[in-house]
């Protein structure tokens, strides 16, 4: 008994505790596409790939060729693009940004093109959260009696 125990948690023991992804998914304007954005924590000062994925929001799969532009704003200054209008074929693509700064930034993407097709531009955007101090603070809730009841994850 005392091995199989052992044997479910060696997993937890191994998992390495930096491997943690940050991922949103959201619709553009129209809804014509989904788009993720996935990303590693974001240290200041150090390149970080924003992991992007282009998904038909009918068939729940990846959507192939697509054309793009992507931004990154911080206080509506520009830090990283406009790029020129790209297209990935797979439908996937890796950028590498730096955030310079602790802060809030958007990412923003238009999207122009479907499988070789233009269509009107249509855009979607995320705020990711760089540092400690900009980090979803822990939700409370009070109890009858007045008291603070702190909800841990």
């Amino acid at each position: 008994m005392r091995f199989l125990i052992a044997l479910l948690l060696i997993p937890l023991l191994i998992t390495p505790a930096f491997a943690q992804t940050n991922s949103q998914t959201l619709p553009t304007e129209k809804g014509t596409l989904d788009v993720k954005l996935s990303y590693d924590k974001i240290i200041p000062g150090q390149q970080t790939k924003l992991n992007i994925d282009f998904i038909n929001p009918q068939t729940k799969k990846v959507q192939e060729h697509i054309d793009y532009t992507i931004t990154v704003l911080k206080d509506g200054e520009s830090v990283f693009g406009p790029i020129p209008l790209t297209h990935t074929s797979v439908g996937s693509v890796k950028i590498p940004v730096e955030f310079v700064d602790e802060g809030v930034y958007s990412v923003e993407f238009g999207i122009e093109g479907i499988l070789f097709q233009p269509i009107p531009l249509e855009k979607v955007s995320f705020d990711v959260a760089v540092g400690e101090s900009y980090a979803q603070p822990t939700p409370t809730h009070e109890d009858k009696n007045g008291g603070c009841l702190i909800a841990t994850a």
